[in-house]
């Protein structure tokens, strides 16, 4: 039982600390609000009437939003964790200025304090969400956000709980201590989190100057109003949030109506109903999100979702308008709060899936920073105008009714954007698992089947394939005869989104030509009932025809969980098949011998791994992996020699994963494996992120070969960005940097003498090879600085650097200035900023003690460098010069094994005979 609920929790390895420290996070920051927002209203009550409420609101407009907007601005500099200590700092500052104020008959404090409250929620769910984004990428934000958000509900549970049934206990004093306390909280939090940060976070300010939006008002407008559905959602929003702040009000106006003579138990009592309020609502709240909102979504759809809100309010300021009093206000009130969180945000969700992230983002902006300003500043005129329990309903209830209307239209609107998504094929497929628990969704998705073309079709169907209990059997099973294979097979593969079984339409396809339709028909054969997978596999299995036989065997091969034990017999009947279909027999039979007792399948599959047939050898190479078969390692690890089977082999490789880095590392430091081998094995390091992996990357920087240890530095780069921590600093990769440096400066020497615009082709060939191989040290270089400093920092700086803008390498060349270290700097800024290659030599005399060469001598010391390019070209400037001196390298060169080398060699050695 225990590991089920484990289970379900979106954890994974290496996540729960810093998870659980999140969640802690979250619930005391909604814990402090629910303590602190009822005594918002409590306190402006007793001192103020609740007729002066509207011009708090209009000071929440025009303060709230700007003042965080500044906070976050202002603070760029420091570090995300010394922004929130700061921020809890501040608060806990002020939370004493007021505890020695409040009792003073100062004017302007409840507005003062009212706004204050305000600020002070939004800054610190904006912070929290912010060390979030430092700290989860985007795939762990999918996962565990949910979570979080849980949390944030448990906060306002139990945040409210407090001053609703201890505010007889609790005073105000002990409920500002409470609250100050739970500030320095989060600051030892966010200090323990903030140890978890991902890397790009240590640069203080960094990430949050990409965060802040650089869209102006006039484009954000333009945005909104060129498009139908976007102008439907904000005025929908716009509409909610006057009618919602007007309830609101409401239910203030009767809590000063009813309590008015109640004198010093006013505010206890008043701050008392609005913690049980919040408790109360937050609760039904949430049960209705876990209980009803999905039925909603998936069985009523969209536009039943989105009316909710408006048509509870609708309702509830009806039943004000004909008996205004506490308790029908609080009701309308309490529709807005419990449909707001629940059912309406699930549908108003949905509403933003038609449109791109990047649209999405600029929307949600827009709605935060102007619409939710703008609509509590018409509320708060609203108020001014009728300033009554009747009269403020009456304009609810015009508000509501339009609402409603607009629901009806954006629900048309969504149609039509969703359609048109689909058309583009731009659906975003990270929400699909949303898309399809709408019906409007559904029947689009099911009426673009009947679309003429092929690739809209397959784009319909690969997306339904997530739903369940589609009603588009009449439209689908058509498809199942369609000319275009691709489109049959997919088709099959949505058949579990229908209800019902159609394996008698599976079964006609059995005999199809297509080996793809045929194995994904097999495949719903067997699944749609799983209590009969295995007897259905063992039919299929002993069919007369040789193709169903091969559809079943890699059917059981997908579905090792069917039970069904293979006999070697079984696995040799398929590989003895002869005909059309022997491939895809032996290919079958590959898989299966995976399935076999290790002691048999081994033997098979290193058989297999021999044939002539390239789709045999890869399924064997893949078939072995997934069975975990170590012993052939070695085998699959020679396929990556050639070229046809290496994508194969790699996959093979990498789904062994970090079993195999030791094998993989021995390989890659023998010099008794081929060259062309070894060369192929940092690919697959570097998509094993483990220490062990970079650990064998770092002990082979050195290699001799010049490819070889390219591709080493370049594997290292991918460790790196997949996991900054890898590869672990070490002296290793200050010394290759020096190393690579002082290759750089040899080259550069020994292209000099041949940099003369008037030599031969030959040596203009040579002089070409040795500028490549300067560029290819450079670029070396930069990426081992990658590795020691911020990789996206000194990619820009490369890119810049190699760029034709003179302004921009100026400013990579002084940002380089500011970032590396003295010693780095006097070797790498000089490549980068020296004009005269004369000035250069001479350095690289001072300093590595290289000395200007000689044609002659530019040509052997190039002959005893491992570059096989750079020696052709050597020995090709010899021969073609005729340069006798160097007759005994180019015999010397005639028996190389490489044969571009050694032919160059024998046709120098000739020319200069």
């Amino acid at each position: 039982m225990r590991k089920r609920l484990l289970d379900l929790v979106p954890v994974r390895s290496g996540e729960g600390h810093v998870t659980s420290l999140m969640f802690l996070y979250i619930f005391s920051t909604l814990t402090f609000y629910y303590i602190l927002k009822p005594m918002r209203s409590s306190f402006f009550l007793k001192n103020l009437p609740s007729t002066k409420l509207p011009f708090a609101y209009i000071l929440t407009a025009i303060f709230a939003g700007t003042l965080t907007t500044l906070v976050f601005k202002y603070s760029r500099r420091l570090s995300v964790v010394s922004l929130l200590t700061a921020t809890n700092l501040v608060i806990v500052g002020t939370l004493f200025y007021f505890r020695s104020v409040m009792g003073r008959p100062i004017w302007y404090l409840p507005y003062v304090w009212f706004v204050y409250l305000q600020i002070v929620s939004v800054l610190q769910v904006a912070q929290f969400w912010l060390l979030a984004g430092y700290i989860y990428d985007n795939r762990q934000a999918k996962r565990i956000y949910g979570l979080l958000g849980a949390g944030a509900i448990a906060g306002s549970i139990a945040g409210s709980f407090v001053p609703a049934f201890l505010s007889k206990t609790l005073s105000t004093d002990m409920k500002l201590l409470i609250a100050a306390g739970i500030c320095f909280v989060l600051i030892a939090l966010a200090q323990i989190a903030w140890r978890y940060r991902r890397p790009e976070a240590d640069e203080p300010g960094a990430g949050r100057k990409q965060e802040e939006s650089q869209d102006r008002l006039v484009d954000l407008l333009r945005l909104v109003f060129g498009s139908r559905h976007l102008a439907l959602m904000v005025l929908l929003v716009c509409l909610t949030l006057i009618a919602s702040q007007i309830a609101e009000w409401q239910v203030n106006n009767a809590l000063d109506r009813s309590y008015r003579d109640l004198g010093q138990d006013k505010e206890n009592l008043i701050d008392q109903f609005w913690g049980r309020f919040y408790f109360w609502t937050n609760i039904l709240g949430i049960t209705l999100q876990l209980t009803v909102t999905g039925f909603v979504v998936s069985r009523l759809g969209i536009g039943a979702a989105i009316v909710f809100l408006p048509g509870g309010l609708l309702l509830a300021s009806i039943g004000v308008f004909l008996a205004p009093s506490l308790s029908t206000t609080a009701l309308a009130l309490g529709s807005n709060n419990v449909f707001r969180y629940s059912i309406n945000r699930a549908g108003f969700e949905l509403l933003y899936l038609p449109l791109s992230p990047a649209v999405r983002k600029k929307l949600k902006l827009f709605v935060d920073v102007f619409v939710d300003r703008l609509g509590r500043a018409i509320a708060a005129l609203v108020i001014l105008t009728f300033n009554n329990l009747r009269s403020t309903s009456a304009a609810a209830i015009l508000l509501t009714v339009t609402s409603v209307g607009v629901c009806l239209a954006l629900r048309k609107a969504y149609v039509n954007a969703f359609r048109e998504q689909l058309a583009r094929r731009e659906v975003d497929l990270a929400e699909i698992q949303r898309y399809v628990t709408d019906p409007q969704s559904l029947r689009l998705l099911v009426d673009a089947l009947d679309s003429p073309h092929e690739r809209q079709i397959l784009y319909s169907l690969r997306l339904l394939q997530s739903a369940r209990r589609v009603d588009g059997a009449g439209k689908l099973l058509p498809l199942l005869k369609h000319a275009s294979p691709h489109v049959r097979e997919q088709a099959v593969r949505t058949l579990p989104a229908l209800p019902g079984n159609y394996g008698q339409a599976a079964e006609e396809l059995l005999k199809d030509p297509s080996e793809l339709v045929r194995q994904a028909a097999a495949e719903y054969i067997c699944s749609v009932d799983p209590a009969q997978t295995a007897d259905r596999l063992r039919g299929l299995l002993d069919h007369k025809e040789i193709d169903v036989r091969v559809a079943a065997a890699r059917c059981v091969a997908s579905l090792p969980s069917a039970g069904l034990q293979m006999t070697q017999d079984y696995v040799r009947g398929l590989l003895s098949v002869q005909g059309p279909a022997a491939v895809q027999a032996r290919t079958a039979g590959a898989h299966l011998a995976a399935l076999l007792p290790a002691r048999e399948s081994v033997g098979l599959l290193r058989e297999l791994l021999g044939d002539l047939a390239p789709e045999v050898v890869a399924g064997a190479m893949r078939a072995g992996a997934r069975a975990g078969q170590l012993d052939l390692v070695f085998d699959v690890v020679q396929k990556l020699s050639e070229r046809r089977l290496r994508g194969d082999a790699r996959d093979a490789l990498l789904t062994y994963g970090q079993r195999i880095t030791g094998s993989l590392g021995d390989i890659l430091a023998d010099t008794g494996h081929s060259l062309k081998l070894r060369r192929e094995i940092p690919w697959v390091l570097a998509r094993i992120p483990t220490l062990r992996s970079a650990d064998i990357l770092l002990d082979n920087l050195g290699a001799q070969d010049p490819l070889l240890r390219y591709r080493v530095v370049k594997a290292l780069n991918r460790l790196h960005e997949t996991k900054h921590e890898l590869p672990p600093a070490r002296p290793v990769i200050a010394e290759r940097i020096y190393s690579e440096t002082r290759a750089y400066y040899e080259a550069l020497a020994l292209w000099q003498p041949f940099a003369d615009k008037r030599i031969s082709a030959s040596a203009r060939l040579l002089e070409n090879a040795l500028r490549e191989k300067m560029d290819q040290d450079l670029e070396i270089i930069f990426r081992l600085l990658g590795l020691q400093y911020r990789q996206k920092d000194i990619y820009f700086a490369y890119s810049a650097l190699k760029g034709s803008r003179s302004d921009r390498r100026a400013a990579a060349i002084e940002f380089l200035d500011n970032l590396l270290q003295k010693n780095l700097k006097s070797l790498i800024l000089p490549l980068l900023e020296e004009p005269s290659a004369e000035r250069l030599i001479d350095m690289a005399s001072r300093i590595f003690g290289i000395p200007p060469y000689t044609r002659e001598e530019a040509l052997r010391k190039i002959l005893e460098r491992p570059d096989v390019w750079l020696k052709a070209c050597a020995l090709h400037e010899i021969g073609d010069e005729r340069i006798t001196a160097l007759s005994d390298l180019c015999r010397t060169f005639s028996g190389a094994t490489d044969l571009v080398v050694r032919e160059t060699a024998e046709w120098a050695l000739k020319r200069v005979a």
